[in-house]
């Protein structure tokens, strides 16, 4: 799990650092709480709170050691906001699809989240560019 999750780890830096973008996670230290305070956790509850908390660990590392951005928000309705709206109407279309009701956009779940972890640390990190891309102040255009 360890040697997993470090080497993941150093696989989203080095992608980060060649396309000089900044890197940005969820803080899942709620869902680890919870998780803990099962009784009786199974060892696949186990295996996710060591996964996520190691995870986290190795990225916050190798973000501070090659001295990049790290914008770290709030897990909160990233999958039930719509990202391009900011509607709470996203109904379910489909097996983990879903579809904003207000503006008609649709996707998987998964990247429902991941469009609104972006929006979030775009906001955190103060980077509002046309395109919206993840990248450090001071990168090359």
């Amino acid at each position: 799990m360890e040697d997993w999750a470090r080497k993941t780890a150093l696989e989203i830096l080095g992608l980060a650092l060649r396309l000089q973008y900044a890197v940005a996670r969820e803080d899942l230290t709620g869902l680890i709480n919870t998780l803990r305070r099962i009784e009786n956790k199974d060892h696949r509850t186990r295996l996710i709170i060591m996964g996520y908390k190691r995870m986290g660990k190795w990225i916050d590392w190798q973000v501070k050691k090659h001295g990049m951005p790290l914008a770290i928000v709030k897990p909160n309705r990233t999958s039930s906001r719509c990202p391009k709206c900011d509607s709470k109407k996203l109904e379910e279309t489909g097996y983990r699809r879903l579809r904003c009701s207000r503006c008609g956009f649709e996707a998987d779940r998964d990247i429902v989240r991941k469009l609104n972890i972006r929006k979030r640390a775009l906001k955190k990190l103060r980077i509002n560019p046309p395109g919206g891309a993840l990248t450090t102040p001071t990168a090359p255009k």
